[in-house]
Parts: C-alpha cells; sequence; structure tokens
C-alpha cells in the first residue's frame, strides 16, 4: 500500500504480481453485462474514434454500454484509449476507465483483444484508510454490488 494526497491506493506496480487478480476477476464480473453490449458496437466505429482522438464520442459510447446495468456515473470513460495494430492480425483496443463509488475507486483498463477481453486494474483508492487484503477486497466487493443497478 502506498499513501498519497489522504487517501490509501494498491497500485499495480507497487504489488506482486497476481496480487490485484482477485480485484480483477470480481470487477470482471460485475461488469460482464456492460462488456457485452460494449462488444455490440461496431468495432470499426469505435476504432475510427480512437484514432481521431473523439473522446466524446467513446465517452457516449461507454455511458450508453453501462447505463443499463451500473448506476449513472460510476463506470465512465477516462479520456485514454489506445489501438494497435498489425498487418495481417487482428487489432487489440484498450480503453481506460475509472469506477467511483462512495469509498472505492479504481482506475482500470478493458483491452479487447482476438479472441478475449480482459480487465486490468491500475490503482484502487481507498479514502477511508487501508485494511486487511481479505478487508480490501470485500469492501470492494461492496461498492461493486452498491454500483450495480438492482435487476441485474
Amino acid at each position: 500500500m502506498r499513501k498519497g494526497d489522504g487517501a490509501h491506493h494498491l497500485e499495480r506496480q507497487s504489488l506482486p504480481e497476481l496480487a490485484l487478480l482477485p480485484f480483477e476477476q470480481m470487477l470482471a464480473e460485475t461488469l460482464r453485462g456492460f462488456l457485452a453490449e460494449l462488444c455490440l458496437t461496431n468495432a470499426g466505429v469505435v476504432m475510427a474514434y480512437i484514432s481521431r482522438s473523439q473522446d466524446a464520442n467513446i465517452e457516449d459510447l461507454v455511458a450508453s454500454s453501462a447505463e443499463l446495468f451500473m448506476k449513472p456515473g460510476r463506470v465512465r470513460y477516462a479520456r485514454h484509449a489506445t489501438m494497435e495494430t498489425e498487418w495481417g492480425f487482428p487489432p487489440n483496443v484498450s480503453i481506460d476507465m475509472h469506477f467511483r463509488e462512495e469509498a472505492i475507486e479504481a482506475a482500470f483498463r478493458v483491452e479487447f483483444g482476438d479472441t478475449a477481453i480482459g480487465v486490468h486494474i491500475d490503482r484502487i483508492a481507498f479514502p477511508a484508510g487501508p485494511g486487511t487484503p481479505d478487508d480490501n477486497l470485500r469492501r470492494f466487493g461492496a461498492a461493486l454490488a452498491s454500483a450495480r443497478i438492482a435487476s441485474n
């Protein structure tokens, strides 16, 4: 844990390699419906928005994909997306996102590859202070559950 700006953080760069995996699995499961909805967007359109730095359009896609699954403003586009292309291979797209619920904030990336979608957390902030690893995971899970729309 690193303390900074009055908050306590779990940061990928300062943790063992798989330390964030349980958090990522929990986040991915919570975002399953949102990610499925986002995948229905034409990939060519998304890549055009990224290549032209049309952040407002990407922000709209993210917000409209999330609206059936998450409470407003809980998952949002972090105004950075990249696309890697190599001749003869499918492109890889990465979209930076933020999750924010009352007691938790997380910065993460959604990565769209050839055959899979990945969720990679870069940082989780616990403004109320740190807890044990189990307590942090429980608090993160509670925040995710609170951010979901009840019918999902």
